[in-house]
Parts: C-alpha cells; sequence; structure tokens
C-alpha cells in the first residue's frame, strides 16, 4: 500500500490537482510527495513538525544568545561550561530563537570558549488549532507530569500541546497518554497555575495547502510529460474532428497552481538561520 506523507497524503494531493489514480497511480503519487516534502520544507530553514535539536555552542560571555534555529518551542536541557543550568532560568523568545539567563540562574553569562555551551531544544513552526482545554489544579515540573485539566476530548498520545497561564510561563510539549479529565504530557519545565490553558497545535494550514499545490505541479509536470503519444484528432477525407489539445490542457492547470503557490510563499517568510 502506498504511504502518505508526513505533511499531505495522496488523496489530498489528488484532490488538488484533479488527477485520477487512472492516469498516475498512488505508488507514483507517493513517490512525488516523498521528493517533494524535503524541498519545501528547506526553502523556509525550519520544521513544520517538532524537531529536537542539540547544539554544542562557543560561549561568548554575555547573558543572551541566538539559537541557530527557531521558532523554539521549549528548551529541554542546557549545561555551560560543564555544568548543568535550570532550564526554567532561561527566558525564551520563541520566534527569534534567542535566550537569555534569568537573574536566579547559576551562570551570569554564557562563560567564553570553545563549545562552552550545550543545549537541547525542540524547533517547530506550528499553529493553535480549535481544540483546547484548562487546568484544574496547579502543575510542577519534572518529567511525565499528569495534567488535571476540564476535558481530554479529542487530545490524544503523540499530540504536541503549549501550555500557557496567567504565571506568564509558556511552553510545548508532547502528549503521553489521556485519561478522563487528565492529559500526560513528556517534560515541563516550568510550574503551571490552576487555569493554564492547554492548547493542541497543528501543522500550519497554509503550509499544508503549499504543499499540496506543490506536488500537484509536479504531478501535471508528469502528465504533460506523457501526453506526447495521446491522440487528439482525427481526419476523415475532408473531414476533421478535434478533441482538444491536452498539453494546452494542463499548461493552463499548471499555470493556475503555480500562481496560487506563489501567492502562499509570500504567506510564509523563510525563517532567519544562524549557522
Amino acid at each position: 500500500m502506498a504511504d502518505d506523507g508526513t505533511y499531505v497524503t495522496i488523496a489530498s494531493v489528488r484532490r488538488t490537482c484533479g488527477i485520477g489514480s487512472d492516469v498516475i497511480n498512488d505508488d507514483d503519487v507517493s513517490s512525488t510527495i516523498t521528493e517533494c516534502e524535503p524541498q519545501i520544507i528547506r526553502t523556509f530553514n525550519t520544521h513544520f513538525t517538532p524537531k529536537e535539536i542539540i547544539e554544542a555552542r562557543d560561549g561568548n560571555s554575555t547573558y543572551q544568545m541566538i539559537l541557530n534555529q527557531n521558532p523554539v518551542m521549549a528548551v529541554r536541557d542546557l549545561y555551560i561550561n560543564g555544568t548543568q543550568e535550570d532550564t526554567a532560568h532561561l527566558k525564551v523568545y520563541k520566534g527569534s530563537g534567542k535566550i537569555e539567563l534569568a537573574n536566579d540562574a547559576t551562570a551570569s553569562t554564557f562563560i567564553y570558549g570553545s563549545q562552552k555551551v550545550v543545549i537541547k531544544y525542540v524547533v517547530g513552526f506550528l499553529e493553535d488549532s480549535t481544540t483546547d482545554t484548562a487546568t484544574t489544579a496547579a502543575s510542577v515540573a519534572g518529567t511525565s507530569v499528569a495534567l488535571a485539566v476540564s476535558a481530554s476530548t479529542d487530545f490524544s498520545a503523540d499530540d504536541w500541546v503549549e501550555i500557557r497561564g496567567m504565571d506568564g510561563n509558556i511552553e510545548s510539549a508532547q502528549v503521553s497518554a489521556t485519561d478522563t479529565a487528565e492529559i500526560t504530557v513528556d517534560q515541563l519545565v516550568y510550574a503551571h497555575v490552576s487555569g493554564s490553558t492547554v492548547v493542541k497545535l497543528q501543522v500550519n494550514e497554509v503550509f499544508k495547502k503549499l504543499m499540496n499545490i506543490a506536488c500537484s505541479i509536479a504531478l501535471v509536470a508528469r502528465i504533460v510529460g506523457q501526453s506526447y503519444t495521446d491522440i487528439v484528432g482525427y481526419g476523415l477525407g475532408e473531414f476533421r474532428i478535434q478533441k482538444g489539445e491536452p498539453y494546452t490542457q494542463w499548461r493552463e492547470t499548471a499555470l493556475q497552481l503555480t500562481r496560487e503557490r506563489d501567492r502562499l510563499l509570500k504567506m510564509i517568510k523563510p525563517r532567519p538561520a544562524v549557522m
């Protein structure tokens, strides 16, 4: 059975381009998706599903540092000059990827020197879904933390969520299990007050549409390439019947898809990368 992609499915690509299985089979559509997805992702210098990154960085003798990739969903671990620093003592700027040491941090600066800083963090360009709930009790930092919530409906294992509270603590975590009025997440850096919002995260919808269109353009190019043997007209004496030129029709399809692709590309800007 042909496999769907990470961001789009065989069915969603077919729905976008209108190419049926009688023209291009599922295996070929799956192969096209596999080829296209990494190319589109590379354009934006980020990941559209959460990915854990470990960086070994040179210290800069200041209290702040910009990570190589963003948006930063959570910082999971940090060592400065071989000493573990509590990541709760960091201020994290999600969009830019900047981190700052708070006044209560053990280290006052990212100590100068070659690869003196080793940091583990999660990066991903995700957005809020319409699924959310609220915590009904305070939670503590740690691993395998069970959040008491008003409802766990529509949350499931492997989902990513963002927890936001009036204490100002905001972080993302992955769901490991759910139960009635309880959501267990893999790791929390901060404690969270009761009444914090738990929002289920999802892949950016504009990006998913862009990915469907990019795969569709590749399939249309395949159609044009194999249409040279198509019969487009018949002649009988002085009479001739023209059925239409497949290339002309697919060229118009490709044009419309390309215009939509270019429009969507303007809606998602490449992330700045520090290399």
